[in-house]
């Protein structure tokens, strides 16, 4: 799949004319990845911006003190990084194949001179960052209260926004790739024994299964409404 073959079907790239099109696939290079291969870290030159083909982005950054932990999730057919497009020069996070990807890579001067001309688009691509950045906040104002309870729970509503896959005709929503224990504790800022008792009792509540961590949510709505501030 080239980019203009993706142009017409995705969002990121709807309001881009085809002259732009060829252009960007004419400097596009498509690349693959191992799970665990790192495609950035912080202070790495920001040479493009992707498109995820296929499988899960694992977007990382901690703290010198590794107090505090910044976990994200990237499933395919998105756009990354959406940070710092136009202002920084360097990367701010890391970047880390959560499964077995494949990215399209687009030199970030060409992508930025072509979105910065296209007003539909750019509207799109601020709409999509005020969209991460309302979920951040909600995310920092779960993960500041003193209650592991609720910041783990937060952390699995944030995954099943971001990673979410819904199943008909029950409604529940999988995750398509594994999540580890110290993932989710690590992302909620607490230990792994007690994020472990926190999603047995979520278990037993009849909200998720947790099996050879893989998530499934039977009860969606309670995660969703979570994030509703």
């Amino acid at each position: 799949m080239t980019i203009e073959e993706i142009g017409r079907h995705q969002k990121d790239f709807c309001y881009i004319s085809d002259q732009d099109i060829k252009k960007m696939q004419s400097v596009s290079i498509v690349r693959s990845y191992k799970k665990g291969q790192v495609l950035f870290d912080p202070g790495d030159t920001i040479n493009a911006v992707y498109f995820l083909k296929s499988g899960v982005i694992r977007l990382e950054k901690t703290d010198p003190t590794c107090t505090f932990f910044y976990l994200h999730y990237i499933k395919s057919k998105q756009l990354f990084p959406r940070v710092g497009l136009f202002t920084d020069k360097h990367h701010f996070y890391s970047a880390i194949a959560h499964t077995d990807i494949e990215v399209i890579s687009i030199p970030i001067d060409i992508f930025s001179d072509i979105l910065s001309n296209n007003s539909y688009q750019l509207k799109y691509w601020i709409t999509k960052q005020s969209e991460m950045l309302k979920l951040q906040i909600i995310k920092i104002q779960k993960g500041t209260l003193n209650n592991a309870d609720t910041r783990v729970t937060a952390t699995l509503a944030l995954l099943c926004k971001e990673l979410g896959e819904k199943q008909y005709p029950r409604g529940n929503v999988t995750i398509p790739c594994p999540v580890t224990i110290n993932q989710i504790s690590q992302a909620s800022g607490t230990t792994r024994e007690t994020t472990s008792t926190i999603i047995k009792k979520l278990i037993k509540e009849k909200r998720i299964t947790y099996s050879h961590k893989y998530l499934n949510f039977l009860d969606a709505k309670y995660f969703t409404d979570f994030l509703v501030d």
